[in-house]
């Protein structure tokens, strides 16, 4: 069975889940799994329609010491993974004390992606991750398409958080025991003002990756080989009643790169709206990997790669985990209409 079918089957069974995640507790253990599905169409042309789903599952099992401490363990899986052959996108154990903070330790994203504030969209084309909407477009370009900091997921990863309270959270990662790098540092902090009519929130991250070798960070990207990578990432987000106006940011370094570069820069901006059960959202990104020159055996190398992306998304809530979506708009010199159904439980 290939994996358009098993995506399409998953998705279809999760529509008539009309539940939240499902729990069963049993004396101080706790068992819950998750599960979202989305299938759907991208029409770039008018002769041309591409199938594209999006799943992920993850079961979570927790033990309570008492009202503030626990310990758990978290398994995860979707549709990038499989794809990639990893088979695995989370596998990491925690601790948690309320008061204090939380450790992870596994296989994971670092705290500068957790705690990282992405862009405004009601659509499910992954527009803060690893984008669909830019693969299926194949733009044939280097681009960076995610806001947000990230040393990837495939490495073990030790996170160290404070606790999350109304006004904010930091914390630090230090990752490695990888093929893509020797080790890599990362610092994050999100502060937020979640009183008031304005209510506010502001991300910021480090991070500094030793050595990468054949580093792949999104699957329609070259892999990177450098001395080192370096990244900032911003990200502010303010709502006022049902509008959410939003802007991130993030620039990549990369020191004396070897293969085609892919560093620079990308900045976004969303603005969404919620009425009922219907949402829209329109957001911009600008990627440009121009900023830099890198040398090679003496010789000055530049490049010349940007693009600008403009998306229009609509939901509508059939229920609780049942939505239904449209998007559309411009990505470089290609426009793109995707309409599609997303359910879970």
């Amino acid at each position: 069975m290939n994996s358009k079918r098993l995506c399409f089957i998953i998705a279809t069974l999760l529509m008539s889940s009309q539940a939240s995640a499902l729990d069963y507790k049993a004396d101080n253990w706790t068992f819950r799994l998750n599960a979202d599905g989305m299938v759907g169409f991208l029409q770039e042309k008018i002769d041309k329609s591409d199938f594209i789903n999006d799943w992920d599952i993850k079961a979570q099992i927790f033990y309570k010491f008492n009202d503030t401490q626990r310990f758990g363990a978290v398994y995860s899986i979707d549709a990038d993974a499989v794809e990639d052959k990893d088979y695995v996108h989370d596998a990491f154990i925690l601790f948690e004390d309320r008061t204090i903070g939380r450790a992870e330790f596994g296989l994971t994203h670092s705290v500068a992606r957790k705690m990282g504030l992405g862009l405004p969209d009601v659509g499910y084309l992954r527009i803060n991750d690893d984008s669909i909407l830019h693969k299926e477009l194949d733009l044939k370009r280097v681009l960076i398409s995610d806001t947000t900091a990230t040393t990837g997921h495939k490495a073990l990863h030790l996170n160290l958080a404070t606790r999350a309270t109304e006004y904010g959270q930091y914390g630090i990662s230090v990752s490695g025991l990888t093929d893509d790098y020797n080790y890599a540092i990362d610092m994050a902090v999100k502060l937020k003002q979640p009183y008031g009519k304005l209510k506010a929130a502001y991300s910021f991250a480090l991070s500094y990756m030793n050595k990468p070798e054949n580093y792949e960070e999104q699957s329609f990207n070259p892999t990177i080989t450098a001395d080192w990578r370096g990244q900032v990432a911003l990200g502010i987000n303010l709502q006022y009643n049902s509008w959410i106006w939003g802007t991130s940011a993030r620039m990549i370094y990369d020191h004396k790169p070897i293969n085609i570069p892919s560093d620079g820069f990308v900045v976004g901006s969303g603005l969404s709206y919620d009425l009922l059960q219907y949402s829209i959202s329109l957001t911009y990104l600008y990627s440009d990997t121009t900023v830099w020159k890198h040398s090679d055996n003496n010789t000055t190398r530049e490049y010349n790669d940007y693009i600008h992306t403009i998306l229009a998304s609509f939901r509508y809530k059939y229920s609780e985990n049942t939505h239904l979506f449209m998007s559309g708009g411009i990505a470089s010199d290609k426009p793109f209409f995707a309409v599609g159904l997303k359910a879970g439980f």
